[in-house]
């Protein structure tokens, strides 16, 4: 498929220190986001070595060793940085990592965490991730809703991620993709100060995709930016 794509990332206005990186390379057509995690030490050095692994990926012909291709990145970064917290004495060194790949006429989506991929097509918005977060193992179990916990404090605690644990387990979807759909990777720093329907009005906007990043990183700057702020927009041209 050919694409356009852009990302910007943005410390935003009350860190101190960016701990998002982002991965547009639009000639492996392979784009990613990754967000250092908060409160803990080194989440720039976390959330750059993903982006290091999955930029040193080689493309496979076949999409099984693609695929493959990608989780051997993930789990080079995720030994990468337990050896780092070792090393340096840290309880641990994470980030989270949303990565989408393109596959023809398909997407394919990975991620451990909760930075989001969304799709934007002919019939509306929808989040091809699912946030690896304590609220999701809570209503999973049937007991709660999601405005049961929206003011749940330990809700968006992650109970997944890259450098958390030995054995990383990546989630993986798939999305048909068409001409004139709209992909965005973002951290969660979007999410926070953006709703769905407004990241959507954005991604239907007929400009550059340059435009539509802008205008989301900006937003969320005029908004507080309370955390920082990477979004990555992909649309399919043809």
């Amino acid at each position: 498929m050919l694409t356009s794509s852009y990302g910007r990332s943005d410390r935003g206005t009350v860190r101190q220190h960016n701990e998002d990186s982002y991965l547009d390379d639009p000639d492996n057509r392979l784009w990613a986001v990754a967000d250092g995690m908060g409160g803990h030490e080194a989440g720039d050095v976390a959330s750059q070595a993903i982006v290091r692994h999955l930029r040193q990926l080689v493309r496979a012909p076949r999409v099984v060793d693609y695929v493959d291709h990608v989780d051997d990145a993930l789990a080079a970064a995720n030994a990468e940085l337990i050896h780092y917290a070792q090393t340096h004495r840290l309880q641990m060194v994470g980030s989270t990592a949303c990565v989408l790949a393109d596959a023809g006429h398909y997407m394919l989506c990975a991620w451990a965490g909760d930075s989001r991929i969304y799709q934007l097509d002919g019939t509306g918005l929808r989040q091809l991730t699912i946030d690896h977060n304590q609220a999701r193992e809570m209503i999973s179990t049937g007991q709660f809703t999601a405005a049961d916990l929206q003011s749940n404090a330990q809700a968006a605690a992650l109970v997944r991620a890259v450098g958390a644990e030995q054995n990383l387990v990546v989630e993986w979807s798939v999305a048909e993709a068409k001409p004139h759909d709209v992909f965005l990777l973002c951290s969660d720093g979007i999410t926070k100060e953006m709703t769905d329907q407004e990241i959507a009005s954005e991604l239907a906007k007929p400009v550059q995709v340059k435009e539509i990043a802008d205008k989301l990183v900006d937003t969320c700057l005029a908004r507080g930016a309370r955390d920082n702020i990477t979004a990555v927009v992909v649309r399919v041209e043809a």
